[in-house]
């Protein structure tokens, strides 16, 4: 496998197929791209937000509202073991929510504050920890990038490795002409939804120590109506919306775009690789077509699949060419049908948790792409029943007997 392919971990036409029957756009180019990411790391006084221990937790809702002041009247008051009311009162007052003054206890402005909003609020001071930032931008990357088993951040002689020319999909790296914006730092301490972006409740004395340039690599789908962004962490099931966006408001990625897509020969290297493909299946004497929108697709007769033929799964899918692609379709509609039940085999007849929800809307979808009525549940289950699908005839069996 090659660094490419393990960078992705998912085929391009599961990106294009998303964007163009779950997400409702018109695909015409997907681009491989290495995003910028600002790698910085910092050092502040970091304040974080964590469940309460249960004994806690009352012990200190004692202190803030029953006028309780002293180890013995909280054991006495919660019927508690003194020695296990003392040795939590140690602990609450290490971590900085408890005061003791001429032996009464008290709360500090951190321990009233986690009461009130029932979180334990523990400060550590001078933590340091990686940040990212898109780099376009200098926008806070959300959460699910911070999963190093899942999302790749790339440098050095890994980026290298990525962007050889022998290496297929091709990812191209956009590159940085500016420093990181410092005062990215600064408004991090106004956000309100930090925890999808990975940061703690509160940041204080922030510095930034060490600032380093990443890539991630992404699938970008371009369409007349806008742009889609995917990543590793959606594994192509679903586009990035707020990478997305960030892309959509970047005038030098889509200059960048633009003219990467003024090329007169886009079209003329889709009729080549889609001609090949064809004298590659003994079907030359088909013609590639050029739809109303101006895609490319190969329309096959339902001869050309079947057991001695290509899948019938294979029907609607799209086939890359570059940064283009062109899609196998079949006019008639009983090839279409066995798609439809071979592909729902594939997603569904090996999957135990699925809900009825999902099962309808996946089977909506695919009906989409194939371009056939939406199906009912009880249809299909007969329908793989009579073409040996078990595995999917009993699944739909179950879905059937499950309330919406």
């Amino acid at each position: 496998m090659t660094t490419a392919r393990r960078l992705m971990p998912f085929p391009e036409e599961r990106v294009l197929e998303d964007a163009a029957f779950g997400q409702g756009m018109v695909p015409t180019w997907l681009h491989a791209l290495l995003l910028p990411v600002w790698q910085v790391e910092i050092r502040a006084d970091i304040t974080e937000g964590e469940d309460f221990f249960l004994i806690d937790r009352f012990l200190e809702r004692g202190l803030r509202h029953g006028a309780l002041h002293t180890v013995d009247e909280l054991a006495a008051f919660f019927a508690l073991d003194r020695a296990l009311v003392a040795q939590a009162v140690r602990f609450l007052t290490a971590i900085g929510h408890l005061r003791e003054s001429q032996d009464r206890l008290s709360l500090t402005s951190l321990g009233q504050r986690s009461v009130d909003d029932d979180i334990r609020y523990v400060v550590t001071r001078q933590d340091r920890r990686k940040l990212y930032f898109e780099a376009l931008s200098c926008t806070p990357l959300p959460r699910a990038h911070y999963d190093e088993e899942v999302v790749t951040l790339l440098s050095g002689d890994e980026l290298a490795t990525a962007t050889r020319s022998d290496r297929y999909p091709r990812f191209t790296p956009i590159h940085m002409t500016s420093g990181f914006d410092r005062s990215a730092l600064d408004r991090l301490k106004d956000r309100k939804d930090r925890a999808r972006f990975n940061l703690p409740v509160a940041l204080d004395a922030l510095e930034s120590l060490d600032e380093k340039l990443a890539f991630l690599p992404v699938y970008l789908v371009r369409g007349r109506d806008g742009l889609l962004v995917y990543g590793q962490a959606g594994a192509g099931a679903a586009h990035d919306p707020e990478l997305s966006e960030l892309c959509a408001r970047a005038p030098e990625l889509v200059n960048a775009l633009d003219n990467e897509e003024k090329g007169e020969d886009a079209d003329e290297r889709v009729l080549r690789a889609a001609r090949n493909w064809l004298r590659e299946q003994d079907l030359d004497s088909i013609a590639p077509e050029q739809d109303d929108d101006g895609t490319w697709s190969v329309s096959l007769p339902a001869t050309a699949f079947g057991e001695n033929g290509l899948p019938c799964s294979r029907i609607g899918t799209y086939r890359m060419a570059g940064s283009r692609f062109f899609r196998l379709w079949c006019p008639e509609v009983t090839p279409r049908k066995h798609a439809l039940l071979e592909r729902l085999d594939q997603r569904l007849g090996s999957r135990r948790q699925v809900t009825r929800q999902e099962a309808e809307e996946l089977i909506a979808r695919l009906a989409r792409q194939l371009r056939l009525e939406v199906p009912d549940l009880s249809r299909l289950r007969g329908g793989a029943g009579r073409t040996g699908l078990s595995g999917l005839e009993a699944q739909l069996a179950r879905l059937e007997n499950e309330q919406k």
